[in-house]
């Protein structure tokens, strides 16, 4: 599972109700119109978006090749190369192993991600800072 932070989106009502208060302030105080702020639509996969959306526009799959070996490694190449990582904090055991050499398919690189991920109950949080965690998947029931 691919967790992607709605920090985002908050910022952006944030940033857009300031800017409405500030120009409702301005209007009223100096008599003059507001500035016209356009905001383009934002999807959930915003900072990833240039490499995720090329590879679902070509309608092509994406693999990745595991070797017999850890995962550690072999997943933060992929997240870097895939979704333009550059910092990764593994909350995992550094010990998991892929037991042989064996190539995934997959539609996208999110979908690819999750097929891989989910034998080992991980989970993915990525950042728009280009950050991602890595750390076990707890249902509400087991968090308790």
């Amino acid at each position: 599972m691919v967790h992607k932070p709605c920090r985002t989106s908050v910022h952006q009502c944030v940033i857009a109700s300031s800017l409405a208060l500030s120009c409702l302030w301005s209007a009223s105080a100096l008599a003059t119109s507001c500035p016209v702020y356009q905001f383009s639509s934002v999807s959930s996969e915003a900072p990833f978006d240039n490499r995720i959306n090329a590879a679902k526009s070509s309608n092509r799959q994406t693999q990745l090749t595991l070797k017999q070996g850890l995962l550690q490694p072999q997943l933060e190449k992929f997240l870097r190369d895939q979704f333009a990582i550059k910092t990764i904090d593994w909350r995992v055991s550094p010990h998991y192993k892929w037991p042989a050499n064996f190539t995934l398919k997959a539609v996208s690189a999110e979908a690819l991600l999750e097929q891989l991920l989910v034998p080992y109950t991980f989970v993915v949080t990525m950042f728009s800072n280009h950050a991602a965690i890595i750390s076990y998947r707890y249902d509400a029931a087991e968090a308790l």
